[in-house]
């Protein structure tokens, strides 16, 4: 059966902005992120796949600028949650993964329609 492909690339300033309206206690990341002001997110793709993405903010508890290395997880979880709020559909069964296009981060779904099987398919009628 055909694959769907579906990509939402998130720019510079979505990628800010989504980092900002994140939920205070979102699981998924190895190190936890203080509250504060993000100030920049670096994206990059990783040699052999997958991606890197580096969280800059200033902790609301010290002052001072720190950077943090995301988790796949915890960005996915990010992004998701962003999509939520501006009410952009996800698919709810589709298998998600992260990649980086140009400068750009896109939150990546295969969707795959249902397969049918050789063994289970009814057999078509022979032409006479």
């Amino acid at each position: 059966m055909p694959t769907e492909l579906r990509k939402i690339i998130f720019s510079q300033r979505e990628l800010l902005e989504a980092f900002e309206r994140r939920p205070d206690n979102l699981p998924g990341n190895n190190e936890t992120v203080p509250l504060g002001a993000v100030r920049g997110v670096h994206v990059f793709q990783k040699f052999g796949g997958g991606v890197k993405v580096l969280l800059d903010l200033e902790d609301a508890k010290e002052g001072r600028l720190k950077r943090f290395n995301l988790s796949p997880e915890f960005i996915s979880e990010v992004l998701l949650h962003y999509c939520a709020g501006l009410n952009i559909p996800v698919a709810k069964e589709a298998e998600k993964y992260l990649e980086v296009i140009g400068d750009n981060l896109a939150l990546s779904q295969k969707i795959r329609a249902q397969e049918i099987f050789a063994e289970h398919a009814m057999e078509p009628p022979l032409q006479t």
